[in-house]
């Protein structure tokens, strides 16, 4: 079963989206892999997403909200301000992650079984570690967007 991921880079915000690909869940810009680069769950995204529209962001459409992720395209996160402030969210989640169980079970989307009115709300399973490793590779993207001057290119499923 393939797992929808969504990928962060660090990149200059001029470089033409037309240069970037994938090969394998890797970004890569003219043939070349990007480093450092963040590869984060669907599902969590999903999980996190009312504290990540706290993030004021740029979208490819005038139809965008202008916070937190697109789902479906790319996001530009580029002020300071707003790199900070996505860090410290990230950051936040980390830390609360760390005090978890191994198998960490979270609450997902509500749905129903087919031909059935009876609903209930997925339940969604993470290995502690391997988040908390993700959630890392994130900041790191984040903190090299920070130093540099550049920005986090955010690409949805």
């Amino acid at each position: 079963m393939i797992i929808p991921k969504h990928e962060f880079i660090v990149i200059e915000e001029q470089i033409p989206l037309v240069d970037v690909t994938w090969n394998e869940n890797r970004v890569l810009i003219n043939g070349l892999e990007v480093s450092p680069q963040a590869s984060i769950d669907n599902e969590l995204i999903n999980y996190f997403n009312d504290s990540l529209n706290w993030i004021k962001s740029k979208g490819p459409s005038d139809s965008f909200p202008g916070y937190g992720l697109d789902q479906y395209g790319y996001t530009i996160i580029s002020d300071i301000e707003n790199l900070i402030t996505f860090k410290n969210i990230i950051a936040a989640w980390r830390d609360l992650f760390s005090n978890a169980p191994t198998e960490l079970i979270l609450t997902g989307n509500y749905g129903w079984k087919a031909a059935s009115e009876i609903g209930h709300y997925e339940k969604i399973s993470f290995n502690r570690f391997e988040l908390i490793e993700s959630l890392n590779k994130l900041i790191e993207v984040i903190e090299m967007a920070i130093e540099s001057n550049h920005c986090v290119i955010h690409f949805g499923v």
